[in-house]
């Protein structure tokens, strides 16, 4: 039954910080977790990016003690707030260019275009 083994792998990941108990997370929740991710942000490479950040940040700050019943939900609510912020985030204007001021197009010389048409 997955729940009862839910319930031992997050007892074990949160009594002895176990790596193998984080991966067995990872590996159940990963793609259901990329699945909504694409669908909120409409981005399948932007959403794996999301979700695995998501798990880093997750191992990182062992905000995994925070969790209390279900493993797949606080992964879900985690994911859910964190796609709309990307979702309400004003898109971000193209950076000023930094090569200088632009060329003006001028006429080109009589001898370069002589030039040319040869």
């Amino acid at each position: 039954m997955q729940i009862s083994e839910d319930i031992t792998m997050l007892s074990a990941l949160q009594k002895d910080n176990r790596l193998e108990a984080y991966q067995y997370f990872f590996m159940k929740y990963y793609k259901p977790l990329c699945f909504k991710a694409c669908q909120m942000l409409g981005d399948q490479e932007r959403a794996k990016e999301v979700v695995q950040e998501l798990f880093i940040e997750v191992w990182k700050k062992k905000s995994y003690r925070q969790i209390a019943h279900s493993p797949g939900g606080f992964f879900y609510h985690l994911l859910l707030e964190r796609c709309r912020r990307i979702q309400q985030a004003p898109a971000s204007p193209c950076p000023p260019c930094q090569t200088g001021p632009a060329l003006v197009p001028q006429a080109l010389s009589s001898q370069l275009a002589v030039m040319l048409d040869s």
